[in-house]
């Protein structure tokens, strides 16, 4: 007994051990994730190393999206568009220099401040017996910036990989000396150096303007988003501003200092603050937000504006101008934490905000005490209440724990520019009471019997059996056939959840989740789970049935009559239920392909479920019944296995949110034989409607949908303010009638919300 116990502690105290470790190392990774990155190590251990991104980055925009500011941004950054309107009335792309002079005499006439272009002008254009356009556009800058104060500011990139070198220039041009930020460096190895590329570089007669010269460019986090801005590049040995950085100077007339300590840390000091980057020069961006938070005017308004515009003027007047383009195709699109497809421009305007408005993080260091106090304080504390043995005490004070850093940190360590490595700081305390919760379950609870009863809980019967018949563990796995996958959810549950005390909701679910299941169960369908009020389930597996269709669509029939019996039961308690409950009714999505099921999850911890393209259809089609005010919908796939047997309405064409193929889609009536007159009666003249419909003869169509509707609101009368799919075809007509459909149009309707 003294050697079982000796064991059972070392494993525990071991485990512990490595957990924490884990979640500890994890969390140095991260915080050195981007050094990592532009290391040369190899490309497989940097793979490797990046997992811990994967989790905390993801964490922390969720957390940085709860406290945007939901506000337009700063009126002082304006963006001047490239357009689709623009691309359009200008014509081909990229533009003559003779357009942009025209661009730049507008800015001038409204008193643009700084002008900075997300365009490179990298190659010269020629003209034929005329004066150069480089000459022009270069003279119209000179005419922009001669008063001193304003000034434009002209784009070009960065090698940053061994291949673009060799398109760089092997010296730093001297035209960027003029605008190295000012450094002060304790010596070691400054930030990574990279170098100019020739190949975006603007050509010799725009240079002659004296323009001011500023580098674009980022590169991603491992997971594929941008959240890092390069501010400062070390190019040779010289500290060179980004677009960002050097539009901030010269809107604001701050010069930025920049100190480089020998570890290789840096601080970039500004009147207002000061913002630590990391050894690429780059800081996170504290986003604003993407599209419209910005003021914004097309180019070609620009262009055609007349010059005592007051509109323009009041936009343009003092302020700084970003030209880039918003157009598709025309422009680079970046996966960033606010928009997954954000035009580049945005980028830069965001960073800039954040500099004027003096948003700044902290640094790594400070971050990172926060990170391991986080961790350590919280694990300790687990450990030790673990002690005392009291499971729901052990899950209370891990809800307490993690909700209470995640509002902690989100409304206030964020805010004030700690970047927390949080995920995995929780996840050390979510680690060690799952750690002794499996180890107190499994050392408690060893006999085969209580395993069963405890597997059981996660697979399906027949899977147990096979399991301790064969004395083989389940495995990760499974296998595809055609199987039926099956969805049902309580219309307007929120409203049952809200009202009904817990106790009441318990025991309101346990009831309709038994009665529905046993309905399940009895023609042979598979429970995956139940989610909340839901019951997913599918029929096919694990033993094969050839009528899978057909069985799933008795059990939708036998579930909605089960439901007709028990709202009668409940109207017949009396005060017992309020009259939502009575009138509760139940969505179900049926769809028939190609499905896997198997056991998934993790080697320790799985289920035997489905997964698939059909299945999520099916789940789509349960959540479009509502849009159609229909209680069983069915696809064609399904339909067609069933043969004759059933009675159905084709209710439409449809391409579900997430699909881009369309299906035809049913509401399933009753049994053949079996249907109450009244639906037959609606299928005939619905279906009827629906060949007017698809003719295009839209009064024909909506003069028989009129009459359907009356045999819907006969079927369902205490629905009549509610939706049904001939109100919807009547709106639809009328909608063709104002607007008709293009010649090529196939009937399919795209539903545009779950």
């Amino acid at each position: 007994m003294f050697k079982k116990l000796t064991i059972g502690k070392l494993v525990r105290v071991l485990g512990l051990f490595l957990l924490v470790f884990f979640c500890g190392f994890s969390i140095f990774i991260y915080e050195f994730q981007r050094e990592i990155t532009n290391s040369n190590i190899s490309e497989k251990l940097k793979s490797i190393l990046s997992y811990p991104s994967l989790f905390e980055d993801r964490f922390y925009d969720s957390r940085m999206s709860l406290t945007l500011d939901r506000n337009k941004g700063d009126k002082r950054i304006v963006l001047a568009a490239i357009d689709e309107f623009a691309l359009k009335k200008v014509g081909r792309w990229p533009w003559s220099r003779q357009t942009w002079v025209k661009v730049m005499e507008k800015l001038n006439h409204f008193g643009a401040k700084v002008v900075a272009y997300d365009v490179v002008f990298s190659e010269p254009e020629l003209a034929c017996n005329a004066i150069s356009p480089d000459e022009l556009l270069r003279d119209a800058i000179k005419e922009f910036q001669s008063d001193g104060i304003k000034k434009t500011i002209l784009s070009y990139s960065l090698a940053t990989t061994e291949d673009e070198y060799e398109m760089a220039f092997k010296e730093t041009p001297d035209s960027l000396f003029n605008f190295i930020v000012d450094t002060k460096e304790a010596g070691g190895t400054g930030l990574v150096q990279r170098k100019v590329l020739s190949t975006t570089y603007p050509v010799k007669n725009l240079l002659d303007a004296e323009p001011a010269l500023a580098y674009i460019g980022g590169d991603e986090d491992p997971d594929g988003i941008f959240r890092q801005y390069p501010l400062i590049s070390n190019a040779d040995s010289i500290y060179i501003p980004s677009l960002s950085l050097l539009a901030y100077q010269l809107l604001s007339d701050d010069k930025p200092v920049l100190e480089i300590a020998m570890d290789g840390n840096a601080i970039l000091k500004f009147k207002n603050g000061q913002l630590p980057l990391n050894n690429m020069g780059e800081a996170k961006i504290r986003w604003t937000g993407g599209v419209n938070k910005y003021p914004e005017i097309g180019l070609a308004k620009i262009l055609e504006a007349k010059d005592d515009d007051p509109i323009i003027t009041n936009q343009l007047k003092g302020n700084l101008v970003f030209i880039g383009s918003t157009a598709f195709g025309a422009h680079d699109l970046r996966h960033t934490p606010v928009d997954a497809k954000l035009p580049g421009i945005y980028f830069h305007m965001n960073m800039v905000q954040m500099l004027l408005e003096g948003k700044y993080f902290q640094t790594r260091d400070k971050s990172l005490i926060w990170s391991a106090l986080i961790l350590l304080f919280g694990t300790l504390l687990m450990i030790i209440i673990s002690l005392y043995k009291h499971p729901i005490i052990d899950a209370l004070f891990l809800v307490i724990y993690c909700v209470g850093f995640f509002i902690f940190d989100t409304y206030y360590l964020l805010p004030q520019g700690y970047q927390i490595t949080l995920f995995f700081s929780l996840l050390s305390v979510a680690l060690t009471y799952s750690w002794n919760t499996i180890l107190n379950f499994y050392l408690a609870n060893k006999d085969k019997k209580f395993l069963k009863q405890a597997f059981s809980n996660y697979i399906s019967p027949e899977l147990i059996d096979e399991m301790y018949g064969s004395g083989t563990p389940p495995k990760l796995g499974g296998d595809s056939g055609i199987r039926t996958a099956y969805f049902t959810d309580i219309q307007g549950f929120s409203t049952f959840s809200e009202k009904l005390s817990a106790t009441k909701l318990v025991e309101l679910l346990n009831e309709y989740l038994t009665d529905m299941t046993d309905v399940l169960l009895h023609d042979k369908g598979t429970l995956d789970k139940y989610e909340g009020d839901a019951i997913i389930a599918f029929f096919g597996a694990p033993l094969p049935l050839e009528d899978h269709a057909a069985r799933a669509c008795k059990v939708a029939l036998s579930m909605q009559g089960k439901l007709d019996n028990l709202r009668v039961k409940w109207t017949g308690e009396g005060d017992k239920w309020p009259k939502f409950v009575h009138d509760m009714r139940m969505r179900i999505g049926i769809n028939s392909g190609d499905i896997v099921t198997g056991n998934m999850g993790s080697k320790n911890r799985m289920n035997y479920t489905m997964m698939g393209d059909s299945v999520n259809l099916a789940a789509r089609l349960e959540e479009a019944a509502k849009q159609y005010g229909i209680f069983t919908h069915v696809t064609s796939f399904t339909k067609n296995l069933t043969g004759d047997q059933f009675d159905w309405r084709e209710l439409d064409t449809i391409r579900v949110v997430g699909k881009s193929e369309p299906v035809t889609t049913f509401e399933l009536l009753g049994e053949k034989g079996k249907t109450e007159k009244l639906l037959v009666d609606l299928l005939t003249k619905f279906n009827q409607g629906i060949a007017l419909y698809k003719a295009q003869k839209w009064d024909e169509a909506i003069a028989t949908f009129t009459a359907t509707l009356e045999l819907e609101y006969q079927r369902f009368p205490m629905l009549k303010h509610k939706t049904n799919p001939s109100k919807i075809y009547i709106e639809r007509c009328e909608a063709f009638k104002t607007n008709p459909p293009p010649a090529n149009w196939d009937g399919v309707y795209t539903l545009t919300e779950k």
